[in-house]
């Protein structure tokens, strides 16, 4: 299986949301940002973003360590809050951990780095972090998970390992003017989710990009398709 050889340090991390209703459309959230300062962090609620506000009218209420949404910030120990979410790393299964998100068993980045390309997801909340791309350089490679494709593939769609992968913009998308299309031998697929369709857009401007078929699967009528992107 591939594996990410060009790791990518971000500046800043965005705290995603999604509620957790059974059978309702899941809307990633774009609720709060963790920005680098040095070793540490801060982290602030987005709360004059539509995003935010949407978001509340869904259910949120708040990430745990930060019952504040009144828009200060966190300085002090914002990053430790999120390390909590991450096994220790001198933890005997970290290979194994790494393995899960196709990083390297010698993986040497940041923490704040591993935040963002495991997304410190716990399956006690629906919470992630999700990286900003707009400082990214190439090289760099990461891993999707494609939005929406229990909504664009059926049993004709066959996917296998390393099948190539394009991306389109979709200007005429009426729900995301950042939309991006996730194209698998002539067909949408999915599209690059809304937290990182932004900052994906201009690496889809300012250079090139190549996707690959990680896996595919299904379970319970939910289809799960990951892809190894390579920005070069």
């Amino acid at each position: 299986m591939s594996t990410i050889e060009h790791i990518f340090e971000p500046s800043r991390l965005l705290l995603v949301w999604h509620h957790s209703l059974p059978g309702a459309p899941r809307h990633r959230r774009v609720v709060g940002e963790l920005v680098r300062q040095g070793d540490d962090a801060s982290f602030r609620y987005l709360k004059d973003t539509d995003d935010f506000q949407a978001a509340l009218e869904e259910g949120f209420y708040e990430f745990p360590a930060f019952a504040d949404k009144a828009g200060s910030e966190h300085q002090v120990g914002a990053l430790d809050v999120f390390m909590r979410r991450l096994p220790p790393r001198k933890r005997e299964d970290f290979r194994e951990y790494l393995a899960q998100y196709n990083l390297p068993a010698d993986f040497s980045g940041s923490t704040f780095s591993l935040l963002g390309y495991t997304g410190a997801r716990l399956a006690s909340d629906t919470f992630e972090l999700c990286p900003d791309l707009s400082d990214a350089k190439a090289p760099l490679d990461f891993v999707i998970e494609a939005s929406g494709t229990q909504y664009h593939t059926t049993e004709e769609n066959v996917f296998n390992e390393d099948d190539e992968i394009f991306f389109e913009t979709d200007p005429q998308n009426s729900h995301d003017e950042n939309a991006i299309k996730i194209i698998h031998k002539g067909s949408t697929v999915g599209f690059v989710n809304k937290a990182l369709a932004p900052s994906f857009y201009r690496l889809l401007k300012t250079g090139v990009i190549k996707g690959s078929v990680l896996r595919f699967t299904e379970r319970k009528g939910k289809s799960r398709l990951l892809i190894l992107v390579r920005y070069l």
